[in-house]
């Protein structure tokens, strides 16, 4: 899947590229996300990253967010043309990409099965402990044994009995969309860290957050598969990553970057809406956003996830309107 993912943004990452041209290598970047996901009133799954320029602090663009869109999507009624105008910008400060599936997909029950998600955990011990080996200085022991701890932890409830399979395959969804759009800012400017902002979800908070150790496992498999591509095909890559850093949400009570978030809130809401048969949203405020924020955009992506014949297939795609 990591590869597969990888070539489904490639022309969303040269894109991304040129849009944010202006920021020089080895910035701080900041991404958030946001999920809909099982919703059985939707038909659509959907897990939306929005990727936002070192272009002013976190507190002010929350100051600014706050201001100009005080409700999340599902306690608004009419849309707030300041978010929009932000996730449009004509000055590059925001990029995102969304991944959709049908609910029919189920998760890619049929790709994702248990077996495989238990047999991923010894490997991604493994391939930790041959990283700390190489880089003992990357990641202490201390951190590592801890990482080990939760991955077990994981590995033990995906052999158990009251397994939520459900919720595991969120988990390595959300981990593989995740290490994508690193992966693809990465190639794109070259940023010296990135820091994720998630929405509080049960799928984070989940064995001490794990996801966040899932996450890098994949973000590093997947930058090795791609420079390994590259290099057998005669072309160049970056040769460092983007350190990755993780915003633990709050259990309870406000979350610190409540206003980052409705960002791709707005975003997940929309595609979850959006039959793509008919074109069709339940809402009008759905049409709002879908038609200003994703119809002609090339700043706002979606990536098409599918299964079948025992492997996972994506596109890229972009909506065009008529004038």
């Amino acid at each position: 899947m990591l590869p597969v993912l990888m070539q489904a943004t490639k022309t969303a990452r040269s894109t991304m590229a040129e849009w944010f041209n202006r920021y020089p290598p080895g910035y701080p970047w900041t991404v958030a996300s946001d999920y809909c996901i099982g919703d059985g009133n939707k038909p659509n799954d959907v897990f939306s990253f929005v990727i936002i320029a070192p272009h002013d602090t976190a507190d002010n663009i929350c100051e600014y967010i706050a201001g100009t869109a005080p409700k999340d999507l599902k306690n608004t009624k009419d849309i707030p043309l300041g978010l929009v105008q932000y996730l449009t910008c004509k000055v590059p400060v925001t990029f995102s990409i969304s991944f959709v599936l049908k609910r029919e997909e189920a998760l890619l029950r049929a790709h994702l099965d248990v077996e495989n998600m238990l047999e991923f955990v010894p490997g991604a011990i493994a391939y930790l402990e041959h990283r700390l080996r190489q880089y003992p200085a990357e990641r202490t022991v201390e951190f590592h044994e801890e990482t080990v701890k939760r991955f077990k932890a994981f590995g033990r409830e995906l052999a158990s009995k009251n397994l939520n399979a459900k919720l595991a395959r969120q988990m390595h969804l959300v981990a593989a969309a995740s290490a994508t759009v690193f992966n693809s800012l990465n190639l794109a400017r070259q940023p010296k860290a990135i820091r994720w902002i998630s929405d509080r979800d049960a799928l984070i908070a989940r064995h001490d957050a794990v996801i966040y150790d899932l996450t890098y496992v994949y973000y590093m498999l997947q930058a090795e598969m791609h420079a390994m591509g590259e290099l057998e095909a005669g072309r160049t890559v970056p040769t460092t990553l983007a350190d990755l850093g993780f915003e633990i949400p709050e259990q309870t009570g406000k979350h610190r970057y409540d206003e980052i978030i409705r960002l791709p809130d707005y975003l997940a809401g929309t595609l979850a809406d959006l039959n793509s048969e008919t074109m069709a949203m339940s809402r009008d405020k759905f049409d709002v956003v879908l038609n200003n924020v994703f119809v002609n955009s090339k700043t706002n992506w979606v990536v098409q996830l599918l299964s079948g014949e025992g492997r996972v297939t994506a596109r890229s795609a972009l909506f065009h309107g008529r004038d």
